[in-house]
């Protein structure tokens, strides 16, 4: 009776008996016959009407535009800079103070203190 007792005083204790009593459920429900179903008659089948109207022709192609076949798209050769390029503009000191630009900072007027 004390082992009893001392099982529902901790959380684990009351979790485990909680566990094992849905357990007992859950094996006893399964042994239950399950309820019968009723039959539904059978309903007729709803079929599409067939048409009356005649559809419409399909129509007519559209002729080809004028502009075909395109010419053949050109190839223009591109001139592929090498890193030396890059490494020579970037240390010229000419060239950087010629290219040079300062920004200038404007200040915005805002209304009110502070």
């Amino acid at each position: 009776m004390k082992r009893t007792k001392s099982l529902f005083t901790k959380p684990l204790g009351v979790a485990i008996v909680v566990g094992l009593l849905l357990l007992i459920i859950l094996t006893l429900s399964g042994c239950a016959e399950p309820a019968a179903v009723a039959a539904v008659p059978p309903t007729s089948t709803v079929y599409a009407p067939l048409p009356t109207e005649t559809p419409h022709p399909p129509p007519e192609p559209t002729p080809a535009s004028l502009d075909f076949p395109l010419p053949a798209p050109t190839q223009e050769p591109i001139e592929v800079p090498d890193d030396q390029l890059c490494v020579s503009c970037h240390t010229n000191e000419q060239t950087l103070e010629a290219k040079a630009e300062e920004e200038e900072i404007t200040e915005t007027l805002s209304e009110g203190e502070g």
